[in-house]
C-alpha cells in the first residue's frame, strides 16, 4: 500500500515529535509532517478506503491514522470534514486546521499505521524533505 502526503510541509522524524506516545511508535510506524503553510490547513486522505473513525482531532481510513497537532483531542481549531462509512480516495479532504487557532499546541500532522510492526513501513521521503499533498511518502507491507 502507498501513503501519499496529507498537507504540504516538511517531514519529520516521528521519533523528534513532542509525544512520546507517537514518538516511541505505540501508534505504529509513520511520519510526522510540519505544516508549511500558515492559517487553515485542508489534511487529504493519504490513502484510498473506508473510514472507520472520524473526530476532528483524527480519523482512521483503514490501517490508518491520520491525526492533527499534538494535544488535540479538545482543541476548537479542528474541523472534521468526513464520517464514519465514507469511502474516500487520495486527497479526499479529511480535516481543517485552524493553527492560529491551536495556539501553542504543535500543529504537527502524524499519519501511522497503528496495528503494524515498524519493519512494515519503508519511508522513501527523507526527513527535512518538503511535500506537497499526494507525494509519495512510504510503503506499507
Amino acid at each position: 500500500m502507498n501513503l501519499y502526503s496529507p498537507l504540504s510541509g516538511t517531514v519529520l522524524e516521528l521519533e523528534s515529535v513532542p509525544d512520546p506516545v507517537f514518538a516511541q511508535q505505540l501508534l505504529g510506524p509513520g511520519v510526522a509532517i510540519e505544516p508549511s503553510e500558515p492559517g487553515i490547513v485542508t489534511l487529504v486522505s493519504p490513502i484510498a478506503g473506508t473510514v472507520t473513525a472520524a473526530r476532528a482531532h483524527a480519523v482512521i481510513i483503514g490501517p490508518c491514522l491520520v491525526h492533527a497537532g499534538i494535544d488535540t483531542f479538545k482543541s476548537d481549531a479542528l474541523t472534521c470534514l468526513t464520517e464514519v462509512g465514507t469511502q474516500v480516495k487520495v486527497g479526499t479532504p479529511l480535516v481543517t486546521m485552524d493553527q492560529e487557532a491551536m495556539g501553542d499546541l504543535p500543529s504537527v500532522v502524524l499519519v501511522t499505521f497503528p496495528e503494524h510492526e515498524t519493519g512494515a513501513w519503508h519511508q522513501v521521503v527523507a526527513p527535512g524533505s518538503r511535500v506537497k499533498p499526494g507525494t509519495l511518502l512510504g510503503t506499507l507491507d
